[in-house]
């Protein structure tokens, strides 16, 4: 993605932020307090709001703006997996390494194979993840990177976050009420930064993307056994 759209990314995030320390102003109030154009500032507000992660409610000729409280199914389904440690680790393992396979994901977090499948079956009756399959030695999926190489290795069952987007916002909005907040904040802080352009080329090769990625990032998420 181009350098605009990362910031737009963290210009959300500030939105947001704001509004949660401050709720109920309104748009005007907003702009002046932020320092953003009124016309930026509603483009920002319109796609938190259809993300679900503010609402607005009228109050005479004002709109003042709330961070939404409500909660869907799905969203529960989601919550309940992330206030879970080991699935929750699973999660922001995916935002670095982007595709894992159960044993890579037993491997990075030091869990017994059979611990690992037990969450991954959740995360995928919750819509977090999907499973993807290798063609030619490349992985074929609909977000950034669209393409991965790696090689089958024998019946491996490979996963992938099935919408990184709507789980980085779901990380903002409720990440003071997880544990381990500063691995979270990492991962934003990483979203924001790094794979918000994607993952680069020269590390999208597998062995790569362990060599490079994981010794980069994982210093600070990975247990100390498993570190470089």
């Amino acid at each position: 993605m181009e350098k605009n759209t990362i910031l737009e990314l963290r210009r959300r995030r500030e939105i947001y932020e704001f509004i949660s320390q401050n709720s109920g102003l309104h748009l005007h109030d907003l702009s002046r307090k932020m320092d953003i154009p009124v016309t930026t500032l509603k483009y920002h507000l319109h796609s938190l709001e259809k993300k679900g992660l503010i609402i607005s409610r009228e109050d005479g000729k004002y709109n003042r703006f709330f961070v939404s409280l409500e909660i869907g199914e799905k969203e529960k389904k989601i919550l309940n997996c992330f206030r879970t440690r080991t699935a929750l680790h699973i999660i922001l393992c995916f935002f670095i390494i982007v595709q894992c396979s159960q044993k890579d994901l037993s491997k990075y977090l030091e869990k017994h194979p059979t611990t690992i499948n037990f969450h991954l079956r959740k995360m995928i009756q919750a819509g977090i993840i999907d499973q993807v399959s290798i063609e030619d030695g490349v992985i074929h999926k609909e977000t950034l990177p669209s393409t991965i190489k790696r090689p089958q290795v024998s019946s491996e069952k490979i996963y992938v976050l099935k919408d990184p987007w709507m789980m980085y916002d779901l990380l903002i909005k409720h990440r003071t009420n997880l544990s381990d907040k500063e691995r979270v904040e990492f991962i934003i802080e990483l979203v924001e930064f790094y794979i918000s352009g994607g993952v680069p080329k020269q590390i999208q090769n597998r062995e790569d993307t362990i060599e490079s990625v994981v010794n980069a990032f994982c210093q600070f998420l990975l247990p100390p056994s498993f570190r470089f």
